[in-house]
């Protein structure tokens, strides 16, 4: 039986991904930010029979005292890690500028800056397991540059683009984290699902007219969330033998384009150690 943490597991991708591995026998930790969609993960585990292998952990990820908070409850209950993933993110786009409690921009908070905290701050336990892995659900593979000297997009803000450059900003916390991981045992993937039709995807959308197009588009394009986490799944169990890797669904992402720069990524590592520093 494995041990395996799902951030953004209440929702989408990564309650499929939770709801799979809790069917096959693992025991599932759960980080969510609503506890009646925790409440529901854990009422479904009880009624499938697997209710001492579920827990759910209620947790605001956008701020760093509650991923640091999580880290130390984790560290206390549980001796090892054999997977983590990352999935806990906001579909909404902000039209201005927004910091959360401590001063950081809300999506450079939770889509990055939190699954930069958990990545380093869980590794102990992960290397207690025998064959340790981080996937983390973001979008390589897409084109773009990182603003190395505003990461928090504060200067002219665009809530679309903020949310892109996050992505860009996780493709370097990958590359990052497997040059400056000295004893290389974890295996860090990056994955991007492409379209997929969640909920969260459509209830972001405030324009109705808007929100129906997208529904329809995503009828085209779109994947139900049952058949998008089937290549997660064959990641999880399957892991690549590279310590990063990157796919676009079930296509593997080369690692030469220029959004894994070595340079950049350090360069971020260390601006990002220094944000930390303030709170």
């Amino acid at each position: 039986m494995q041990t395996i943490l799902v951030t953004g597991g209440t929702d989408g991708i990564g309650k499929g991904v939770a709801a799979h591995f809790l069917k096959k026998g693992d025991l599932v930790i759960v980080v969510g930010s609503s506890s009646a969609k925790g409440d529901l993960f854990l009422r479904e585990a009880r009624q499938s029979g697997a209710k001492e292998r579920a827990f759910f952990l209620q947790a605001n990820l956008s701020l760093v005292k509650e991923n640091k908070r999580i880290i130390e409850e984790i560290k206390s209950r549980f001796n090892s890690l054999d997977k983590i993933v990352l999935c806990a993110t906001s579909h909404k786009t902000r039209k201005e500028y927004s910091e959360t409690q401590e001063g950081f921009e809300f999506s450079f908070g939770l889509a990055y800056l939190s699954r930069f905290v958990l990545s380093y701050g869980l590794k102990e336990l992960l290397e207690n397991s025998d064959n340790p892995m981080i996937l983390n659900v973001c979008a390589p593979g897409m084109n773009g540059t990182v603003n190395l000297d505003d990461i928090q997009c504060k200067r002219n803000y665009n809530g679309g683009k903020s949310k892109y450059h996050g992505s860009r900003l996780n493709d370097l916390l990958g590359v990052a984290f497997a040059r400056n991981d000295t004893i290389g045992k974890v295996k860090y993937i990056l994955f991007n699902p492409w379209a997929v039709q969640t909920s969260g995807t459509f209830d972001a959308i405030e324009n109705p007219v808007l929100r129906s197009i997208t529904k329809l588009l995503y009828k085209i394009v779109g994947r139900p969330v049952e058949e998008a986490v089937l290549p997660i799944i064959d990641l999880l169990e399957n892991p690549p033998s590279p310590s990063l890797s990157a796919y676009k669904v079930w296509k593997k992402v080369s690692l030469a384009m220029k959004t894994f720069d070595k340079e950049n990524a350090q360069k971020l590592y260390n601006l990002t150690v220094q944000l930390l520093k303030g709170v």
